[in-house]
């Protein structure tokens, strides 16, 4: 599964003008999570707008998951 975000208007570092962000995923089904991922420092790769980070990313879904609706949750915590 592909999945894209956007991060609007993180603190930046007064010395090096830089965010430091971290981001998580996690899956739920009927309210309960099937699915966490691990903390993740989130890199940047010469944004355009430092004020609206794009990011996008992918998981591969297991074969035990039985078909219905699920919630993909991304937390991006500001460490600002």
């Amino acid at each position: 599964m592909r999945y894209s975000y956007v991060i609007y208007n993180p603190r930046l570092n007064p010395a090096t003008q830089q965010p430091q962000l971290q981001t998580q995923i996690r899956v739920f089904r009927d309210g309960q999570p099937v699915f966490t991922g691990r903390v993740q420092r989130f890199t940047l790769n010469n944004p355009p707008d430092i004020n609206r980070l794009s990011a996008a990313s992918a998981i591969q879904l297991g074969a035990d998951m039985v078909p219905g609706e699920y919630v993909l949750q991304v937390i991006v915590s500001d460490l600002l």
